[in-house]
């Protein structure tokens, strides 16, 4: 599958195959042989890129994969194929200054509820903690504005792109 990377204001098709038992990734069509695993270090991975080797956490806010290095955090837009032509069929946008409707990005467990229906929040605030695959995630207002919608509960399993937060932004005089 092919996916849209959009990070520091330029996009790159990226597309993984299986190549015997190595990975390559092809990014705008230069092939990198790569290889990722977790470390036993508190859920980080490690990805060598053409002999290199980068450490870092990831998680997911909004269809961003936020990813921590030790000494910065880089925000990074993720759009696969299907989600880029459903976006260009109905005309939907990545996002905008009127306010979000934050969807979770993997199948999970609400562990705990961090606003509620009436909290004014700035972009970048933490929403909710959503435990998959044994890591906590926290996921945050990709805008700011006000909370008109909670759809969770703590303790509600939620499948991927089910709605978790909706933020009106606030209105401009």
């Amino acid at each position: 599958m092919r996916y849209y990377v959009t990070w520091a204001g330029r996009e790159r098709a990226v597309e993984l195959k299986p190549v015997g038992d190595a990975l390559v990734a092809i990014v705008d069509g230069v092939e990198h042989p790569v290889d990722v695993a977790s470390t036993e270090e508190g859920g980080l991975l490690n990805l060598i890129v053409g002999g290199a080797s980068y450490t870092y956490g990831c998680r997911f806010e909004d269809g961003h994969a936020v990813l921590s290095f030790h000494d910065r955090e880089v925000r990074v837009q993720i759009e696969d194929d299907r989600e880029r032509q459903t976006r260009l069929l109905t005309g939907g946008g990545r996002g905008g200054a009127t306010g979000a409707k934050v969807k979770s990005s993997m199948p999970g467990v609400v562990k705990e509820l961090r606003v509620a229906a009436g909290d004014t929040v700035a972009a970048g605030a933490p929403l909710l903690i959503l435990e998959a695959m044994k890591m906590e995630n926290e996921i945050r207002a990709p805008v700011a504005g006000h909370v008109v919608a909670v759809h969770v509960a703590a303790g509600a399993a939620v499948e991927k792109g089910a709605p978790l937060v909706d933020i009106e932004a606030p209105e401009e005089d």
